[in-house]
């Protein structure tokens, strides 16, 4: 195999892991068991203007309807978003399909890339540091992340919905619906937990890397 295709493969591997193990993530979140978890935890902020049980339905039907798992004229019909909230939850639901496509294309390339480099012995080594390199390059750059939102949440949440949401269309009252359901505590915990999961899943993943890649080392000096 030429070296330069060894190489962007491993560079693939790299690249790929850690945008692949964050959005692997991410759905781990957009479920009702995590906004059951939230809403249990000691000191969350209760809702004005719902009940709690109202709040669930409501909170779990919006989850459901941005999985793909409810349509919009189900999701318009709840009757507790104004315009500016519904067209927010299309811009959201569309955003998360695009980046469910992006996950199934990175972890297709990803097991390509990891397969042709496993297929032969002289180029095994390669994979492992393309393991070991990704897991690194996650860990940083969600170490960073972490710190970030940890320290600078309300930048760091303005940031992301510019780089992602065109204008002020993220921008809402505390009495809407919508911060009603998920308040910034609901966003300042989520960030952290997947920072956090992020960091520990790179960690496995870089460990397996450099035990894969002493271990073959040492088979091949045999």
């Amino acid at each position: 195999m030429p070296r330069w295709l060894v190489n962007l493969l491993m560079l693939i591997l790299v690249i790929g892991i850690p945008p692949f193990i964050v959005l692997s993530n991410l759905y781990i979140f957009l479920t009702p068991q995590y906004l059951d978890f939230e809403y249990a935890q000691p000191g969350f902020p209760p809702a004005d203007r719902f009940s709690a049980p109202d709040r669930r339905y409501y909170a779990v039907e919006s989850i459901e309807y941005e999985r793909g798992n409810r349509s919009f004229e189900q999701f318009q019909a709840l009757g507790v978003y104004n315009d500016r909230e519904l067209n927010h939850m299309v811009d959201v639901r569309v955003l998360i399909a695009e980046v469910s496509v992006f996950h199934t294309m990175d972890g297709a390339l990803l097991l390509v890339a990891l397969l042709v480099l496993i297929a032969q012995p002289a180029t095994r080594a390669f994979a492992a540091r393309g393991l070991l390199g990704g897991g690194l390059l996650t860990i940083a750059l969600f170490g960073l992340i972490g710190l970030f939102a940890a320290t600078s949440f309300n930048t760091f949440f303005t940031d992301f919905h510019r780089v992602f949401f065109s204008g002020d269309t993220w921008l809402f009252n505390y009495s809407d619906s919508l911060i009603q359901f998920y308040p910034e505590r609901f966003w300042f915990d989520t960030a952290l937990y997947l920072a956090g999961l992020t960091i520990v899943e790179a960690i496995v993943v870089g460990a397996a890397g450099w035990i894969w890649g002493r271990v073959d080392s040492r088979t091949v000096g045999q």
